[in-house]
């Protein structure tokens, strides 16, 4: 998913994660540290469960500059899971990939952009209505719940949400825009975009008291896949997508089966936690020593 460091972060759900084997600072930094956490613990009071706005959207200029972003950074899923996710021919995502400049990506990746529009344009548009109409009812119970685990408003008051053409899944790692297939399940309408908004916000949170020299973004990527998994499963939210696999036996079965050692010890630190606070406290140490698990995709063949 080189560009700038913050136009990376907008693909989140493709990235890898890596090592950072920071220390973990000096005294100040730590009191810096426990103060943050004091006060996420401190807002444990109906003030933290904000109503979150959605915003749906259709925007092919997004497809386009993701999917060539996609297929010419690093991705955890690998290339050719993540091309067969999107309806892509592999010859094509390795093109986009081995391409000498964006440009060259860009014109390679035109015609699949240009096509899923014109094939699928009245889809999108009617999967647009089907997203608000599923969501107008759940989004209170969705937002709610959420916060009242987090124990803290959600960091922004809205996210948009791109109903694309050809991505499963997108997040963000620093804004709040977000995106999923059109042709996705009802049941996926709801507990894919959950995840991609709630796995935004936990990266935003956690970033709060851990800065990039004390743990990575891939790291904080990892916790916040695995840790948008265990808030997901809590009974009231999984009624609405009951056949998805559970936490802690989740990543076994998804395209980060990297993550499935790691799930089942974050799993543990959450299941423990005292406060959802305490839980990222606990977390750091253990996401510090995460390595990365996939090759980088301009050598992968």
């Amino acid at each position: 998913m080189k560009v700038a460091k913050r136009a990376l972060c907008t693909l989140l759900m493709t990235f890898a994660f890596g090592c950072a084997s920071a220390s973990s600072g000096s005294h100040a930094n730590r009191i810096e540290k426990a103060d943050a956490l004091a006060s996420a613990s401190a807002t444990r009071s109906p003030s933290t469960t904000s109503s979150l706005k959605l915003l749906f959207i259709i925007d092919k200029e997004y497809d386009r500059k993701h999917l060539v972003s996609m297929f010419r950074h690093s991705d955890p899923a690998g290339l050719e899971s993540r091309a067969k996710s999107m309806g892509i021919p592999l010859e094509a995502a390795q093109a986009i990939r081995d391409a000498k400049n964006d440009a060259e990506a860009e014109k390679v990746a035109a015609p699949f952009i240009d096509e899923a529009f014109q094939t699928n344009g009245s889809a999108i548009a009617s999967a647009k209505q089907e997203f608000e109409t599923l969501w107008d009812t759940f989004l209170r119970i969705f937002s709610q719940n959420v916060s009242q685990t987090t124990e803290a408003p959600w960091v922004h008051d809205q996210y948009i949400c791109v109903v694309s053409a050809l991505h499963p899944g997108l997040s963000s790692w620093y804004g709040n825009t977000v995106a999923v297939k059109y042709s996705s399940t009802p049941t996926h309408k709801l507990r894919i975009l959950a995840h991609e908004i709630l796995l935004s916000n936990l990266f935003q949170l956690f970033r709060k008291i851990n800065t990039p020299s004390e743990i990575s973004d891939w790291q904080v990527w990892a916790f916040s896949e695995i840790t948008a998994v265990f808030i997901l499963d809590h009974p009231t939210l999984r009624s609405y997508w009951p056949t998805f696999p559970s936490a802690g036996d989740y990543f076994k079965h998804s395209n980060y089966p990297q993550l499935a050692e790691l799930e089942k010890t974050l799993k543990t630190l959450f299941d423990a936690r005292a406060s959802f606070a305490e839980y990222m406290q606990a977390s750091a140490p253990v996401i510090r020593t995460v390595q990365r698990t996939h090759r980088d995709q301009r050598t992968e063949r």
